[in-house]
């Protein structure tokens, strides 16, 4: 490699990977060893004669050839364990080097930079010189402790490289790279990406799979079963760099940015149960912006005859997996039971960098840039469904203003729901590009989001209109022109959590959160939506 690592990388290394792999070497090392010692022992000794001669040494070919291969592997798992050393050792005298010289310094090891931390802690003016003289000093030692363990890590980066590649074989045979034809089309849409996948060589989908899974598993319209293969082999290395980098940052100190590693973490661990369960897809998994990027579907979207997209709001990410992925539980089982063949998918989407707070989510430009991932991922469901589907997508908080923004686009969904919305970026319902009466909202009694102020508020003396919220006219007012549903009130104040529903009861707003929990009228009317049932007025 041309370059080594940079203080990130150095600090978001996983020594124990390497480990781990100089250990799978060392098993392979000596299954081979065992496996020539036994060819070795199996000679028949009764045997003579010309052909009796021509397997001896056929056999003591094949036991050279698995004694060097033995060797090979051994020296890599040396190889790779020495390194592994090396760098922990780096890491090890990087965080020396910071903590010695705290608090004129801080290390922020999970974005790999230096910050002076002088003025966290301002001096006596009398005092200023001979602070000023030892900042100095403590620049240059914390530059050369972290100049020498980055500069080692190079070293062994380099080293490593190369032995690694000195004990590479050479290919009996080049191997037959991916056709240029094996790319999607520029631009193309699901159904077009469906066809080029389809019409590829069995070869070429599976090198495909192989080689560059994070392509295979984000296209919409690439067959369910493909993208799951592609994206279980990103969640493992994703859950492998997550562990690492919560380890690495309590080592430093750094305990919110251990958190945020351990819940995305969880969030991923959520998804690998679900996934071993059965009847589990996960269609996309990428790191994002914001909390990460997932698409997880219970059930078959190809072969369900209702499939429901549901989409969640400010703070959607890896680390929200399991109170998101109950609510689509809830849904879908809601549906099934309202539905007369029970044949029902849900999927999570959080396809998105959702808002990482409050205050984030008063601009819908995440919302608009949302938008079009999501009209794209409708479009696959209807080209790779094996025959007529019924679509409904939901969206919950601000995923309903990305699912107003998508829809106003045109979007595949039989119905739209927009549960708790702040707005939909649509003045009216027609705005939406659904069937009249395909329309749906509900907004419980004590959701604040009911009181979020509208943009005209800070123009005006309207006050906390209901009609104009910060994302446009409430789509469960009557002038909006939606099918409105109830739900139950919630309660004004936090209380007590009851661990049966997928709500935090103890929250603040836990009105917001409360539309899936058991015996919910509006529950019940999501199922009887998404399962195409009639809905009672």
């Amino acid at each position: 490699m041309s370059a080594g690592p940079a203080l990130g990388d150095l600090v978001a290394a996983d020594p124990g990977a390497w480990l781990r792999r100089a250990g799978t070497w060392d098993g392979v090392s000596r299954a081979l060893s065992d496996r020539a010692a036994e060819l070795e022992r199996s000679a028949p000794e009764s045997w003579s004669g010309a052909d009796a001669d021509a397997a001896a040494l056929a056999r003591a070919e094949q036991v050279r050839g698995l004694r060097a291969d033995a060797g090979t592997a051994s020296r890599a798992a040396q190889v790779l364990g020495t390194h592994a050393g090396v760098v922990l050792d780096a890491q090890r005298r990087l965080v020396v080097a910071a903590l010695a010289v705290h608090p004129q310094f801080v290390v922020d090891l999970e974005r790999g930079t230096l910050c002076a931390g002088l003025a966290a802690h301002p001096p006596g003016v009398w005092r200023l010189p001979a602070l000023v003289a030892r900042f100095g000093a403590d620049l240059v030692r914390l530059s050369a402790a972290v100049a020498d363990a980055v500069g080692a890590a190079t070293r062994s980066d380099h080293a490593t490289a190369d032995a690694l590649d000195a004990l590479r074989p050479a290919p009996a045979a080049v191997p037959r790279p991916v056709a240029p034809a094996a790319a999607p089309p520029a631009g193309a849409g699901a159904g077009a990406v469906r066809s080029w996948w389809t019409g590829l060589p069995g070869a070429d989908r599976e090198q495909l799979l192989r080689t560059r899974p994070g392509l295979v598993g984000g296209l919409d319209g690439v067959p369910v079963a493909d993208r799951d293969r592609a994206n279980r082999v990103l969640l493992d290395a994703e859950l492998s760099r997550l562990r690492a980098r919560a380890a690495l940052l309590d080592r430093a100190g750094d305990t919110a940015g251990a958190d945020r590693a351990r819940r995305a973490s969880a969030g991923l661990e959520t998804t690998r149960r679900r996934l071993d369960a059965g009847d589990a897809y996960l269609l996309r998994l990428e790191r994002g912006d914001t909390g990460g990027r997932l698409v997880l579907a219970v059930g078959d979207p190809e072969r369900a005859a209702h499939v429901l997209t549901h989409v969640p709001g400010t703070t959607a990410g890896w680390g929200t997996v399991p109170g998101d992925l109950a609510r689509v539980e809830a849904t879908r089982a809601a549906a099934r039971a309202a539905a007369p063949d029970g044949a029902v998918a849900a999927v999570l989407w959080t396809g998105y960098d959702a808002p990482p707070d409050l205050l984030a989510a008063a601009d819908p430009a995440a919302a608009r840039a949302a938008a079009g991932d999501l009209r794209s991922f409708q479009d696959g469901l209807r080209a790779g469904h094996a025959g007529p589907v019924h679509l409904t997508v939901v969206g919950h908080s601000y995923g309903s203003t990305v699912l107003g923004n998508a829809a106003r686009g045109g979007l595949a969904a039989d119905d739209v729901v927009f549960v708790g919305s702040p707005g939909t970026g649509a003045g009216h319902a027609s705005e939406l590009g659904t069937a009249p009466g395909h329309v749906w909202a509900t907004t419980a009694r004590h959701d604040p989001i009911g009181r979020v102020p509208g943009v005209e508020v800070f123009a005006t003396s309207r006050g906390l209109a209901p009609t104009g919220l910060l994302h446009g006219p409430d789509p469960a007012a009557p002038g909006f022109g939606a099918r409105v549903f109830d739900s139950a009130p919630g309660s004004a104040l936090p209380r007590p959590d009851d661990p049966a529903t997928p709500n935090d009861e103890s929250a603040f707003a836990a009105a917001h959160g409360g539309y899936w929990d058991p015996g919910s009228p509006s529950l019940s009317t999501l199922g009887r939506i998404v399962a195409g049932a009639p809905v009672p007025p």
